[in-house]
């Protein structure tokens, strides 16, 4: 006989109503869980800065996504539950024992879940990261606790409030239970069935609205549950620190000795004291840098920067960097560039926005596996910008997008004076507007030097935010439509620098426009930011505009790894760090006498002047793959297992010519392998270092 959908939902029913307790522990749970995840995401952080700038945008996917779990949970319960009372069909006083064992079981199991959620809450809001077993045994100390009821005591949004949610949790939890006991007790019996159809049907809605409907990774990381959490740290997560002595050792000599033959003449030592924490990535300037005339020259000018990080701007489709495409959609990056240092192949160390931002401030690529601006949140890993703002420079980070979404609010707290950020201003116009007021009449009036980091966000996918855009212009495939966003952030910049560029304090101020990442629209067969380290999503502009810089088309293999040391190069600080990436003008002598910076609206047809390239290296994770520029190659592999592998020139910026399986060292073995295990060397000791920190 046919089965129907009603006789079906009947056989549920009777099959949980013995356990039917279950449901409304669940039920119950769930409640005290929207109410944390309210007081989660309607709060600020223990500074005094919104935990997430949109609570909006993130409760109704977090009411969703407590409840997928809370009913994963549940059904596991009732399967396993509901084995063993099979199994004592007959025996009604077994029966019994079986449901209040159960029971007793499922409420403990959300009675510890409730408790590790409230922490996990409260670490997000600290460290910015969420609650994992490595960070449970960096923090494992007595004194932890003790830190941990000082931030409580001293908490912006309301001191001692966890203790009374702690208080409050279970005992609201309980109430909420006993109340729908008495709801569930009509005269005709336990409504089973018409719950089991309510769950169901709230269950594919919620399903479908956070995974189809509006998706969403950051918000999905940020909103992780506890059971997540500790699955991932349990079956998933393999992380690099599970290196052996003897294997550290060996990355280690083979790490130290591969930057030295880089880095030339190096004016920097590897260090084993105890400052550097036991990484191999730890170095200390020397002497003779220290006391050198051309730092000294450069920390006595006391340079300001503005580092404009371009959302999305692709190599491909910036005029200088591709001329076949015309006409061009940035005319005003293509004119500041011919007056500039500029870097052709300058590659990504990480996407998406995170990977890229954090890879530029930290020196160091993006962690091959994990999330890393949540999960790594915790670990002290300094940047160029800590040094800057620690010798007296006035440090903001200003945003079109909000830094919450992704957790990189969290990390630029860490380094920056202050954030900027407002939802009304996120178009790149309106953005730019508030920028130029704010580093025109603020900024430089302070009488200090200062570092102004502008993160645009109108050129993000699917490259339709530009305001203005007409109807016809969102209609064009993404190859066409990111020419139009493109051209709209350049215009946006090209007002910012026109609007600065007659002040006095211009003058002193080097210019850094560079990309936090590409994107992949279809080259290489590969359009989705996880499927492969192709030139599409890591090849990007980079060039450095200033006093002392001659205008030079650059051909090293760079990194945005190269970016922190170049920077505190030119601010003239040699520190102690531990940077991956090298000092890109290390072959170049500034002229801190020469002229002062040329107009931003200069003539783009002026050709710059070749440069001979210093020995380099690009290194990056992208999502599941990695790439090595090094030796007059492009190596790009599916990471870790390198299973699939791909090869081109270095200059081959366009990747249009494949040559794996056509290339051989002096031994005949082929090229891959030996760039494969450097990838692997490097890579092993990057994930190390993040994870360890300082």
């Amino acid at each position: 006989m046919k089965l129907t959908i009603l006789g079906f939902l009947k056989k549920v029913a009777a099959s949980v109503a013995p356990f039917q307790k279950l449901v409304l522990i669940s039920l119950a749970a769930w409640v005290t869980h929207i109410i944390l995840r309210v007081l989660l995401l309607f709060r600020s952080n223990p500074y005094g800065f919104p935990f997430v700038s949109k609570p909006d945008w993130f409760i109704f996917h977090a009411v969703c996504i407590d409840f997928l779990w809370i009913v994963n949970a549940l059904v596991v319960f009732l399967i396993l539950g509901g084995i063993v009372y099979r199994i004592t069909a007959g025996k009604a006083t077994l029966k019994a024992v079986v449901v209040k064992i159960t029971t007793v079981l499922y409420a403990v199991f959300h009675t510890a879940i409730l408790l590790l959620t409230l922490l996990d809450n409260e670490t997000q809001r600290f460290l910015g990261g969420h609650l994992t077993f490595g960070l449970v045994d960096t923090y494992k100390d007595t004194s932890s606790i003790i830190v941990f009821y000082d931030y409580v005591a001293n908490d912006l949004s309301v001191p001692y409030l966890q203790f009374v949610v702690l208080a409050l949790m279970l005992p609201l939890t309980y109430g909420v239970y006993r109340l729908l006991c008495k709801w569930y007790r009509p005269s005709d019996g336990f409504y089973v069935k018409k719950s089991v159809i309510a769950m169901i049907i709230f269950y594919i809605a919620s399903y479908l609205f956070v995974y189809f409907i509006w998706t969403g990774n950051a918000r999905m990381t940020k909103l992780r549950p506890v059971v997540s959490l500790i699955y991932n740290d349990l079956f998933v997560a393999k992380k690099a620190s599970g290196l052996t002595d003897a294997d550290l050792g060996t990355y280690r000599t083979a790490y130290q000795n591969l930057w030295q033959k880089i880095e030339g003449n190096s004016d920097w030592e590897f260090s084993d004291a105890k400052e550097g924490n036991g990484l191999p990535l730890y170095r200390v300037p020397s002497a003779e840098l220290l006391n050198s005339e051309k730092l000294k020259a450069q920390r006595e000018m006391q340079p300001n920067f503005i580092l404009v990080l371009m959302e999305s701007q692709r190599g491909w489709n910036t005029g200088y960097m591709n001329p076949q495409l015309q006409p061009s959609p940035t005319p005003f990056m293509d004119s500041l560039a011919a007056h500039s240092h500029v870097w052709m192949r300058m590659h990504t160390s990480g996407v998406p926005t995170t990977g890229g931002v954090l890879s530029t401030h930290i020196g160091i690529p993006h962690h091959s596996r994990l999330a890393q601006a949540t999960d790594l949140a915790h670990v002290t890993i300094p940047s160029f910008v800590q040094v800057l703002t620690t010798n007296g420079y006035s440090t903001h980070y200003m945003s079109a997008a909000d830094p919450a979404w992704d957790n990189l609010g969290v990390w630029m707290s860490k380094w920056y004076t202050a954030e900027h950020y407002n939802r009304e201003r996120e178009d790149d116009s309106t953005f730019m507007d508030n920028a130029i007021e704010y580093v025109r009449d603020t900024l430089a009036k302070q009488g200090k030097p200062f570092l102004a980091t502008l993160m645009t966000r109108s050129n993000h996918y699917p490259f339709n935010f530009a305001a203005g855009m007409t109807d016809e212009e969102k209609s064009r495939p993404l190859q066409e439509r990111i020419n139009v966003t493109m051209n709209y952030a350049d215009r946006q910049i090209a007002r910012f620098f026109h609007s600065i560029e007659n002040e006095e304090w211009y003058k002193n101020t080097y210019v850094i426009i560079m990309a936090d990442h590409g994107f992949p629209l279809g080259e290489n067969g590969v359009s989705t930011m996880n499927g492969g380290g192709f030139s599409n999503v890591s090849w990007i502009p980079f060039f450095i505009h200033g006093k002392g810089l001659d205008a030079v088309r650059d051909t090293t293999p760079a990194a945005q790894i190269d970016v922190a040391p170049t920077v505190l190069e030119l601010a003239g600080f040699a520190v102690p760090n531990i940077f991956m990436g090298h000092n890109l003008l290390r072959g170049n002598v500034t002229k801190a006498d020469s002229v002062a910076n040329d107009s931003a609206a200069v003539d783009s047809t002026i050709a710059p002047q070749a440069s001979q390239a210093l020995a380099g290296l690009s290194l990056g994770a992208y999502s599941g793959y990695a790439a090595i520029g090094l030796d007059g190659y492009r190596f790009i592999a599916k990471y870790p297992a390198q299973d699939e592998t791909h090869i081109f020139a270095d200059s081959d910026t366009r990747q249009e010519n494949e040559l794996t399986g056509k290339l051989q060292n002096e031994e005949g073995r082929p090229i891959e392998t030996y760039l494969g295990a450097t990838l692997d060397t490097l890579l092993k000791i990057s994930d190390y270092s993040l994870e360890r920190g300082l």
